[in-house]
């Protein structure tokens, strides 16, 4: 007997109001976990590949390319953080009509955004490549993989405003399912463009531009379906001026965070292009397996985010309170095990990224400084993300900006220039996600302690 769409919804969707939280918590995050990891494979495969099948000079190039990249991203991204608060928010509360207006609302001004991006980025390109300080052997291929690459940003941001949707009700499911088959694909289509048709760094670029917009497509396609709890439809497709103000007001600075994050790892790279080429794959190749650590801290912050956000609209800050330290100590465990892992087997780890073996060495170096203190770093996303999800975007972006920017830059200019290495370099990530940190956590106390002083302590 077919289940009805109710009892299919209620399969995917995870009420965060009410019940135990560990066991609803691990259900929504896993998916995440998941869903982060295969996104990963996005640029991860296209540096795997390069980097077995090219040369240094284009890992190089892929390298340069995704800190830009991060940075035209994560300005949507955080918008569609403010979508999944405003969406949550109104869940909790029990109004679906105004998260779906909410939905709607994101996904127009993405898409409208989205080709505003590629039209800016395609021209914009070589000279930002520049002011990066990307040597001169690099550039060429850096410009023809960003520029193939934004070919596909108005769908990765359509993506994002869906899936952050999603995310809103408690389905982290789908877009993991999503992410799955497409990550698989973009393994077989840079296999294609790389070995069968060798297209070198352009291969790559093409391989994920395919899968991304695949992944949109395929992510709307659910979205539209029946069973979706906040079904998305063209002809819903408009902009409501109020609602797109309070996602703005939440998703921008989080948008901006994520890009002074970027800008900070901006600075690094500046530092390290002067090392030359063998310095810049080596930095590119940490960077890659840095993020097995840090698309598990994503899923835990997206965690925090949603159920503050549920909770805030059911005003259930006591619950929001335990739920919120509950995935701090689990992201904190599982980022551990993960990086002391990778510590355990640097030269097969970062071998796999990087067949030079000087590279590889060099990025090792790096993970060395950093790695061990990396179960730090979820505190910093977890406390975070339920502050933006109880609406204080603009305290998070401040924090960031004063700690992941101006504690870090200034970090960086003393290091390079009492020190003059790279070790020194990578051992600001950990004293500026322990400031962060810190400072996310005391935040998050006064600011709970108030909410539930003024009515809203249940549980």
């Amino acid at each position: 007997m077919r289940r009805s769409v109710t009892e299919r919804r209620a399969r995917r969707d995870i009420d965060m109001t009410q019940g135990p939280i560990a066991g609803p918590m691990l259900l929504f995050i896993l998916p995440l976990i998941g869903g982060s990891l295969f996104q990963l494979l996005y640029n991860t495969v296209d540096f795997l590949f390069v980097g077995n099948f090219l040369d240094k000079t284009a890992a190089a190039a892929v390298g340069a390319s995704s800190t830009l990249i991060n940075c035209i991203v994560g300005l949507f991204s955080g918008i569609s953080v403010g979508l999944s608060v405003v969406a949550a928010q109104a869940i909790g509360a029990g109004d679906e009509t105004r998260a779906s207006r909410a939905l709607h609302t994101a996904v127009t001004f993405g898409l409208i955004g989205g080709c505003v991006l590629l039209t800016g980025g395609l021209i914009a390109a070589p000279s930002v490549l520049r002011l990066l300080n990307t040597p001169e052997s690099v550039l060429p291929q850096a410009v023809t993989y960003i520029r193939i690459y934004l070919l596909s940003i108005p769908m990765v941001v359509f993506y994002n405003m869906v899936s952050g949707g999603m995310r809103a009700y408690g389905d982290s499911r789908t877009p993991f399912t999503v992410l799955l088959i497409c990550g698989l694909l973009n393994v077989v289509f840079d296999a294609f463009f790389i070995v069968v048709i060798p297209l070198g760094v352009a291969g790559v670029a093409i391989a994920t531009s395919m899968t991304q917009t695949l992944s949109a497509v395929l992510v709307g396609y659910f979205a539209s379906r029946p069973q979706a709890r906040i079904r998305l439809s063209v002809r819903k497709l408009r902009a409501d001026r109020r609602l797109l103000g309070q996602i703005l007001r939440i998703g921008l600075p989080t948008g901006v965070q994520t890009i002074i994050i970027t800008l900070s790892n901006v600075m690094v790279q500046y530092y390290i292009n002067s090392f030359g080429d063998t310095a810049v794959a080596a930095f590119a190749t940490y960077y890659k397996v840095e993020n097995l650590n840090y698309m598990p801290i994503m899923a835990f912050g997206q965690a925090a985010t949603a159920f503050a956000g549920q909770n805030t609209g059911a005003r259930r800050f006591r619950r929001l309170r335990r739920g919120t330290i509950l995935t701090a100590v689990m992201g904190a465990a599982v980022v551990f095990v993960i990086s002391h892992v990778i510590l355990l087997f640097p030269e097969t780890v970062f071998g796999w990224f990087m067949k030079d073996e000087a590279v590889a060495a060099g990025a090792a170096s790096l993970a060395a400084v950093s790695f061990p203190w990396y179960f730090v770093y979820p505190l910093l996303e977890v406390f975070g993300g339920a502050i933006r999800g109880m609406g204080y975007s603009l305290l998070s972006m401040v924090t960031v900006i004063l700690n992941m920017c101006v504690v870090r830059i200034a970090l960086l200019a003393a290091f390079s220039a009492k020190f003059g290495t790279m070790q020194s370099l990578a051992a600001v990530y950990p004293i500026t996600w322990a400031s962060a940190s810190a400072m996310f956590i005391l935040l998050f106390a006064v600011i709970i302690r108030r909410r539930i002083r003024s009515g809203g302590g249940a549980e």
